[in-house]
């Protein structure tokens, strides 16, 4: 498995210098920055992880019931059933949204702190439990194709329903844990999209399907075939 230096320096010469890193989920026993108590949504402070800072959340820091809930710092508050049911009106009943995160199971972290880490900032990939790209749509179709490149599943790559963490996060992190292969399309959360500008979307690779993608990011299209060229050249001209 490449390390991150490599890594960096091919996905650069497959999607082009202007084209953002992406971001690590490592869970920790330590924080590798010093947690920021802000209210309300944890995607506030990604633009801080987008500019190389590394940007650490514990179960003080992180105030939001579902942020705590989906990325395993608390445990699932009474309260959001209804809120998500009757405020949000996200799904149409409490019941369901009561059955979604069963069926979801974000399980509490046993490490009490989660690091978002710029890709840049890792000396290895060893600990993570995925990496979290924000793409433009131009970008995501390149992930899309290469994520599918070497597999037969016809959802290698996933969409599920949730909020913007758990669709970024709790998705990657169960795949992960269970030895997974898919990744997932994430950040269609009403609540979340304020948080990001109007065209980008989140891709998420579990590590347990990463260790295999980076063997074949140089064979797949995004290596260089005539279509990806030319959305290659769109995205590094916007």
């Amino acid at each position: 498995m490449m390390n991150p230096s490599e890594f960096i320096a091919e996905y650069r010469e497959c999607f082009g210098a202007s084209v953002p890193l992406p971001l690590a989920v490592v869970y920790a026993d330590k924080p590798l920055s010093e947690p920021r108590n802000i209210a309300g949504c944890m995607f506030k402070q990604f633009h801080r992880a987008y500019k190389g800072e590394t940007v650490t959340f514990d179960a003080e820091s992180l105030t939001c019931g579902g942020g705590k809930l989906y990325t395993g710092l608390g445990p699932v508050q009474e309260r959001i059933y209804d809120f998500v049911s009757k405020v949000e009106k996200y799904k149409q009943s409490p019941e369901l949204v009561r059955g979604y995160i069963t069926a979801l199971n974000p399980r509490l972290s046993e490490k009490p702190y989660l690091n978002i880490v710029p890709v840049g900032n890792l000396d290895n990939f060893d600990e993570i439990e995925g990496l979290i790209f924000f793409v433009t749509p131009d970008v995501l179709s390149g992930l899309f194709a290469w994520a599918n490149y070497d597999s037969s599943d016809l959802n290698a790559v996933m969409s599920p329903w949730g909020s913007g963490c758990a669709s970024a996060i709790t998705t990657m992190v169960n795949e992960n844990r269970a030895g997974g292969k898919h990744c997932f399309i994430g950040m269609l959360d009403v609540s979340a999209r304020q948080f990001f500008h109007h065209d980008i979307l989140s891709f998420s690779i579990p590590r347990s399907r990463f260790v295999e993608m980076c063997d074949t990011m140089r064979q797949c299209c995004i290596s260089g075939s005539p279509a990806w060229l030319k959305v290659k050249k769109r995205i590094n001209n916007t």
